[in-house]
């Protein structure tokens, strides 16, 4: 948790040190805090139709005798398509990928407990809209899919069990933050 901080924090420092007026925005998600996931986001507009995303992520929860961490990165492309704003604002269309690495430890179970280890890659494809108001504050909706990949140290079923798969996921993302 110490590393995904400061890593945020460094990545604030360099938005802040390279800031041009309003290409570039930092948000949150706050509704992934609620479920044991976060995600610290900087966009920066590469022009006046385009921009990248890039997103260190964080994932942590324990329910009953499952307890669950991860680590992550994303990244998207953004290609904006409103008429009369430019990026960072509007309406979007945006490829991604993802690298996320975790562990899984199950308790309690048979007297026993268990570790497995994973590693995930996503593909997806977003469409969303950001709005900028003069205040600076930003809101992000979007919505699309990701095929993810999943890969685990361990390929037995552990106490019953089987979390393992790969497949499409909906993706459905909401964010604020600032536009400096």
């Amino acid at each position: 948790m110490k590393k995904v901080l400061m890593l945020c924090a460094f990545v604030m420092c360099v938005c802040f040190a390279n800031a041009q007026n309003g290409q570039n925005v930092i948000k949150v998600n706050p509704v992934g805090f609620l479920f044991g996931a976060g995600s610290v986001a900087y966009e920066r507009a590469l022009g006046a139709k385009s921009s990248f995303v890039i997103a260190p992520q964080f994932g942590g929860f324990k329910f009953g005798g499952v307890k669950y961490s991860s680590l992550g990165l994303g990244a998207q492309y953004r290609a904006y398509f409103s008429k009369s704003k430019s990026a960072p604002e509007g309406f979007y269309a945006a490829p991604n990928v993802n690298f996320v690495s975790g562990k899984i430890k199950y308790d309690g179970f048979d007297e026993e407990s268990a570790k497995d280890k994973f590693t995930s890659f996503g593909i997806g494809a977003l469409a969303g809209n950001q709005w900028i108001f003069n205040s600076g504050f930003v809101i992000d909706l979007n919505a699309g899919f990701s095929y993810q990949s999943f890969k685990y140290k361990n390929d037995e079923n552990v106490n019953g069990f089987n979390l393992k798969g790969n497949g499409v996921f909906p993706r459905v993302g909401f964010a604020i933050g600032y536009n400096f």
